[in-house]
């Protein structure tokens, strides 16, 4: 089993694409929008918190 999953796991790499077949463009994207939406959060609680 272990033998079986290292040969996905290689042949994904080898492919370029990381687990899940994300390649790098994909997390890359998967990082901003992240990025974006924590800041987003966050933005919004602390004007929240003003008015009260």
């Amino acid at each position: 089993m272990i033998a079986g999953s290292t040969k996905v796991i290689s042949a994904a790499y080898a492919a370029g694409e990381t687990l899940g077949g994300l390649g790098k463009a994909g997390l890359v994207t998967i990082v901003v929008v992240s990025v974006i939406a924590i800041v987003t959060f966050v933005w919004i609680f602390r004007e929240t918190g003003r008015r009260e």
